[in-house]
């Protein structure tokens, strides 16, 4: 399969490089394909391949979804690679126990964060240069919340434990955090 030599020429540029076993390729694959075509249904199998390997949009969300599954199969030591992929291909940063469900795309990722500890709705779609995370680093620390839908764009920063509702485009430098919620932004 075209998408595990592709997944093996990547971890050539990894230093003392893990094998990622092919069931977890496989299962990421198909979730990431899940994801594309949630935004866009018509684009075949085929081309949604072609574009993990030579488009870091699709890249970034295939890496993500591979990441979040050796973390759900408990193989933690496969994720530094993964990560180091990510920050040196896609010029973002994913953190794979921060659950995206279904429809996740990304849209010229660079400079893009979703740090730890959130969760994220269906169809979600997020632009250049976006940070969502929180500012504490204790486990205890429950990240943002985002609904179904949310789409935000270039340069927007959701900081703190709040909830963004779904449905809604969240604009350029638009910056939540827990001492100003969504409420007050949401029309700007």
């Amino acid at each position: 399969m075209e998408i595990i030599d592709f997944v093996s020429f990547l971890l050539k540029k990894v230093f003392k490089p893990i094998e990622i076993p092919n069931a977890f390729v496989e299962e990421a694959l198909e979730i990431t394909i899940k994801d594309v075509n949630y935004h866009f249904p018509l684009l075949e199998r085929e081309f949604i391949i072609q574009n993990i390997t030579c488009n870091n949009n699709e890249l970034a969300i295939f890496l993500y979804r591979l990441g979040n599954i050796c973390r759900k199969y408990e193989r933690k030591d496969l994720l530094p690679q993964l990560h180091w992929l990510l920050k040196e291909c896609c010029s973002c940063e994913l953190y794979f126990n921060t659950e995206i469900d279904t429809g996740f795309y990304i849209v010229h990722g660079e400079g893009t964060v979703i740090g730890s500890r959130n969760t994220i709705g269906k169809g979600f779609k997020i632009y250049q240069g976006c940070t969502v995370g929180h500012r504490k680093c204790t486990p205890q620390e429950k990240g943002c919340t985002i609904g179904d839908n949310v789409t935000l764009f270039a340069n927007s920063s959701i900081i703190g434990p709040i909830f963004i509702g779904g449905g809604g485009d969240h604009r350029c430098a638009l910056h939540y955090n827990e001492r100003y919620t969504a409420q007050y932004y949401y029309h700007l």
